[in-house]
């Protein structure tokens, strides 16, 4: 597959993710038929991220970087954060801040790193 078609399935899946954690912030967590939904979301979103970053990896060769280990922690924080929403542990604008400064790191990291985007 093209390198740039990874690209595209990285922020589809980035899409994905954000519309998933969004709703289950909206969501009722005392009502858990409101969250299935929400949840296969944010888990597609986060299938797609692994599988296309993955992917891209091996197609550029790149190997496994210290900064790929770093965004791998990144999607584990994000992919944890669902335990927080359900239970309501944070305020409503904290999660939403921590999941907004994880994204910025991580995007961060795939930019400043991006074999794809240097001349």
């Amino acid at each position: 597959m093209d390198p740039s078609t990874y690209k595209i399935i990285h922020f589809t899946g980035l899409i994905i993710l954000f519309t998933g954690l969004g709703s289950l912030i909206a969501s009722d967590p005392k009502k858990p038929a409101t969250l299935r939904k929400p949840a296969m979301i944010h888990g597609l979103g986060l299938f797609l991220l692994l599988f296309s970053g993955f992917g891209l990896s091996a197609k550029l060769e790149l190997g496994f970087p210290s900064w790929m280990i770093g965004k791998l922690v990144i999607l584990l924080l994000l992919g944890g954060i669902i335990v927080i929403i359900k239970r309501r542990l944070l305020p409503t604008p904290v999660i939403y801040l921590i999941a907004i400064i994880l994204g910025l790191i991580a995007a961060y990291l795939g930019f400043s790193n991006s074999v794809l985007l240097r001349p």
